[in-house]
Formats: C-alpha cells, structure tokens, sequence
C-alpha cells in the first residue's frame, strides 16, 4: 500500500505491505485450526489411534509459528521524505539512509522475462538502496510515478 502526502516543500511517501488480516483476526484462525485439528485428533486417540495425537501437535504448532511470522512480515513499513536537498529513507528495523537530491536516480528493473516482479533501487554513485521489497508491482509503479512527479528521475532497463 502506498500513501502519498504533500507538504509545503516535501512529498512523503509511505510503503506498506497489503495486509488482509490483522493479528487478533490471525490469532482467531489458528485458534480455529487447532480446535479442529484437536477434535479430530481426539477422536482418533478414542478410537485407539493415539499415535496421531503427537503429529496433531505438531502440526497445529508449525502452523501458528508460520502464521505467526507471516502476519509479522505484514507489518514492515518504509517511509520516504523528498525535500528541496535531500531523500530520506526509514524502514521500521530503524535503519534510516539519507540521499542528496541532486545525485540520486531510481532506478526501475523491470523483468522484461515477466517471470518475476520489478525492482526499486534509489541510488548515487557511492549507495543504494531497494524501495518496497513487499510491494505488489502495481504499488512499485505508484512509487515510480510519485517519485518521478517528486523530480526524481527515473532510469529503467526497458529503453524501447
């Protein structure tokens, strides 16, 4: 998701992944995985199938671990201030990268295969940086065209 502000001087931009569950919803899914895991299981352990009994827990544990690291990739933002002199980057792992404005390009990647998702890369001659790793390639355009309306200039591998 990409929300776009403008100020007097500064255009902000604010990367954020799609998220379509929140973590109490999340929560609520894997409490009812396992109620139906359980039931299940015990059903089997009454009949004299106790052996599944262990795997169940495993299974409903691996699961809620899984979910669990998902729903936290979801929450990841990156946030980008251009002003008049320079380009700020913070991420949400506190990591903060500043750009002067005058050297810095985006550079668009494009697969021009279609096999995998396009690239941001802000970048001087001495850094760089990839914006909106978790962002859909309708969202990486959005960015695109924010910055380039920003008076950042946009390079891509597609000249054609």
């Amino acid at each position: 998701m990409v929300e776009v502000s403008t100020f007097e001087q500064q255009v902000q931009l604010h990367l954020s992944p799609n998220r379509s569950a929140t973590w109490q919803q999340t929560k609520y899914l894997i409490a009812a995985f396992a109620f139906f895991i359980s039931s299940i299981a015990i059903a089997w352990t009454i009949v004299g199938a106790w052996v599944i009994l262990p795997f169940a827990g495993l299974e409903v544990g691996l699961l809620a671990v899984i979910m669990y690291m998902v729903s936290k990739a979801t929450y990841r933002w990156e946030t980008i201030l251009v002003s008049v002199d320079n380009i700020h980057v913070s991420c949400s792992n506190g990591a903060t990268l500043c750009f002067p404005r005058l050297d810095t390009s985006l550079f668009y990647q494009k697969d021009l295969s279609l096999k995998s998702i396009s690239r941001l890369i802000l970048q001087t001659p001495l850094q760089q940086f990839e914006l909106g790793t978790f962002l859909n390639s309708e969202d990486k355009e959005q960015v695109r065209d924010s910055l380039h309306q920003a008076g950042i200039v946009v390079c891509t591998n597609k000249w054609w």
